[in-house]
């Protein structure tokens, strides 16, 4: 490891105190900062507690949860944080099959501590090249894109999670915010989609059994109508380091907007029950609402938190 890089942080993890001591001692002299835990109840623990590590080195066979339940949390919690499986011989299936389920790399014991030394510097050096890549985005001052979709195109979900996806890359908000985000834009994309372009009301989506059925008919049916289907929808995105805007058109009659927004730019007076959840929502998250005259284009303007 150079010596002008940051020191990289390691867990270990392990029951064995000799296996602990070994690898501990080891990369310790190699200039990393080392953290040990004994079981992966330990490891939790001290993944949990703010502790920020680069790797987890970690045995399979645990006291209580094994490296494989272990691995599975981290994966759940910590999606980008890499895991090296220690195993014997007898459970070398269980690695290999862990590998293929989100394990970095598995080494076999008993081992060489050079061949750990390669392993692990292989699987931080591909970290290191990630991180810089995802920073490149927080450098951005300004981002615009755009797209045009007909409506049968459109996928509103997968939409909306690749552009909050750039919002959480140039750290815009933390993660529970961005998610906030991409429900808002789901949201705003099916309304644009099902009562602009499909031209469907809101009158007709309720909690009936029957009025589901008779809504998702229609909606269906004007999928498969050109008149309808091939509508466009355009879609941007611009944001800077203190705000962004979302922007949806579509290509349907437009609605009467007037009385659902205050002079603040603010959605009010919404009734859930006949005009959906997607108000409801941007009322709750979103900072200013804009709509052109004709009601067929809104524009969705956030602040960045303080």
């Amino acid at each position: 490891m150079n010596s002008k890089d940051k020191p990289q942080s390691i867990l270990v993890v392990d029951d064995e105190e000799l296996i602990v001591d070994l690898l501990g001692d080891f990369f310790k002299g190699l200039g990393y900062q080392v953290s040990v835990a004994f079981s992966a109840e330990e490891a939790i623990e001290k993944l949990n507690n703010g502790n920020i590590f680069n790797l987890v080195l970690s045995d399979i066979n645990l006291p209580g949860k094994s490296g494989l339940d272990l691995l599975k949390i981290i994966r759940e919690t910590k999606d980008d944080l890499p895991v090296v499986l220690l195993t014997g011989l007898k459970t070398i299936d269980n690695a290999i099959s862990a590998v293929k389920s989100g394990a970095s790399d598995y080494i076999t014991k008993p081992f060489e501590l050079s061949a750990v030394k390669k392993v692990v510097e292989k699987i931080l050096k591909v970290q290191n090249r990630s991180i810089k890549k995802e920073q490149v985005f927080e450098n951005i001052e300004h981002l615009k894109i755009s797209f045009r979709f007909t409506t049968v195109e459109l996928e509103p979900g997968i939409l909306a999670k690749e552009l909050t996806n750039f919002l959480y890359k140039m750290r815009f908000d933390d993660q529970n915010e961005i998610k906030q985000y991409e429900l808002v834009f789901t949201e705003t994309l099916i309304n644009a989609m099902e009562h602009g372009n499909l031209e469907l009301s809101s009158m007709t989506k309720s909690n009936d059994v029957l009025k589901i059925a008779e809504f998702e008919k229609l909606r269906e049916e004007r999928l498969n109508d050109p008149n309808y289907s091939k509508r466009n929808i355009t879609v941007s995105l611009e944001c800077s380091s203190d705000l962004f805007n979302f922007s949806v058109k579509d290509e349907g009659p437009g609605f009467e907007w007037h009385k659902f927004l205050s002079n603040t730019h603010k959605i009010q007076n919404v009734n859930v029950n006949s005009y959906g959840r997607g108000f409801n929502i941007i009322q709750h998250i979103i900072d200013e609402v804009h709509f052109n005259e004709k009601g067929n284009q809104i524009t969705l303007i956030k602040n960045r938190s303080k």
